[in-house]
């Protein structure tokens, strides 16, 4: 079993908590014998007589050593502190530091950690055991899930996905400065999320009540998250509604100063490989022939039967190639995956075509400030009507379709990755969920 020794050198007990408890970010990595680290102690105005202690760790359910002293909150827990020279100490997970109970000197101690993180998608599971499934979305969804209920549907490439759907009272999670409510596990474990706004009773929740869609107008193609002309899958051109939210990420999730308390970007914490469905594939119609309804208006309008998958490549919005197009980049080629919800994913979570519906979560933050709210999903084209779904607010919450020139609210939506790991609370109002992040969470894609 790999070992890293840290020697630190101090004087008393109080001082040994101290200084370890305050320089584990400037420790090595790793060494082949014992560093003092007498230059710590510089600072410090009260005079020292100098004795050697070093602490070691290990990490006995690690497949790796971790690289540097295992940080609180990692998903690290230590099990045991063994000392030399007949010295006696326990290692206290809550403050993180160690507690001697017999200390002799010069001695050195070596704690052995275990790691077993909760993984946010997990806790999810956890606390909704009911799972439930749903065979008919004709109508509007208003159930309450009592606390403990999330329903469960086939998604992408057949896999598994978890919804939250009707009247929820515990989906909501504290991310960023900001809170979110849970939309669906997605396929891969990364947890979609949809802003919720400045608070828990927000409820105009919005980046913008006065967005257009697309700042152009009469052709079909217009309805893409990006576009090229004359092309229905096209790729070329960012819309108005993804330059907007692009913005809205590097303000929020990617500048300089949206940083944890660890000092990590909040843009770590998201998930490259994601989908964002902007299905523009035909459902009746000819592309360009001046009249085409697309897939959404079939499954959502006609049949009431809404889906998870997006069956073209070019329409799974992405940063990473590995699961879609690999176009969710901002205009100066930084990642920025952002998206916003499907009007599927509206249907799941209770919203239908035509029918008010007050009494779901997704209209709960966003109930005043703006008409309505963009989908990412296209529903017709005919001729110079270029029209995406929308969810209205102000009293209705029902599916609806608007022209894309339109000024209507934009509700972000990212998914946090399968490997960010939960905190602590419960997803209610008054205890949501929090997230924390490991070092090798942050170089994976998911």
């Amino acid at each position: 079993m790999k070992k890293i020794i840290i020697l630190i050198t101090t004087i008393t007990i109080i001082f040994i908590t101290v200084l370890y408890k305050n320089n584990f970010n400037s420790l090595p990595k790793e060494n082949s014998s014992n560093i003092e680290h007498n230059e710590l102690l510089t600072n410090q105005n009260e005079t020292k007589t100098t004795q050697n202690d070093m602490l070691a760790y290990t990490c006995t359910t690690c497949d790796t050593m971790p690289s540097s002293f295992p940080q609180k909150g990692d998903g690290y827990n230590g099990l045991s502190v063994t000392c030399t020279n007949g010295a006696t100490a326990t290692w206290n997970n809550n403050t993180w530091d160690i507690d001697f109970t017999n200390l002799v000197t010069p001695t050195s101690c070596t704690i052995d950690f275990e790691y077993n993180p909760t993984y946010l998608y997990e806790q999810i599971l956890a606390d909704n055991p009911n799972v439930s499934t749903r065979s008919s979305f004709s109508s509007a969804f208003t159930t309450s899930n009592n606390g403990n209920t999330i329903y469960s549907a086939t998604g992408q490439g057949g896999a598994t996905t978890y919804y939250f759907a009707g009247n929820v009272t515990n989906n909501y999670v504290y991310f960023a400065g900001k809170y979110w409510r849970i939309v669906r596990i997605n396929e891969d474990g990364s947890v979609r999320l949809i802003y919720a706004g400045s608070s828990v009773t927000d409820t105009a929740g919005f980046s913008s009540t006065n967005q257009s869609y697309s700042n152009n107008l009469y052709n079909p193609e217009y309805v893409g998250y990006k576009y090229t002309e004359g092309n229905q899958h096209g790729l070329d051109v960012n819309s108005a509604i993804k330059t907007h939210l692009d913005e809205w990420y590097t303000s929020n999730l990617n500048g300089s100063s949206t940083v944890d308390e660890s000092g990590n970007k909040y843009d770590k914490y998201i998930s490259r490989t994601a989908i964002y469905c902007n299905d523009r594939t035909a459902g009746s119609g000819t592309w360009y022939s001046g009249e085409i309804y697309y897939g959404a208006y079939t499954r959502l309008n006609t049949n009431k039967a809404p889906t998870f998958t997006c069956s073209e490549l070019n329409d799974r919005f992405t940063t990473s190639v590995a699961t879609g197009n690999g176009q969710l980049y901002n205009s100066s080629g930084v990642e920025s995956p952002i998206g916003t919800i499907t009007a599927d994913e509206v249907s799941y979570a209770g919203g239908l075509w035509g029918t008010n519906n007050t009494s779901y979560y997704i209209y709960q933050n966003a109930s005043s400030g703006a008409s309505s709210w963009w989908t990412m999903t296209p529903e017709h084209c005919l001729y110079d009507n270029i029209s995406v779904y929308t969810i209205g607010g102000n009293g209705s919450g029902r599916l609806v379709n608007t022209d894309v020139g339109s000024a209507r609210g934009v509700r972000p939506v990212v998914s946090l990755k399968s490997c960010v790991q939960w905190s602590e609370g419960n997803g209610t109002s008054a205890t949501p969920y929090k997230v924390r992040i490991s070092e090798s969470c942050i170089s994976t894609e998911n």
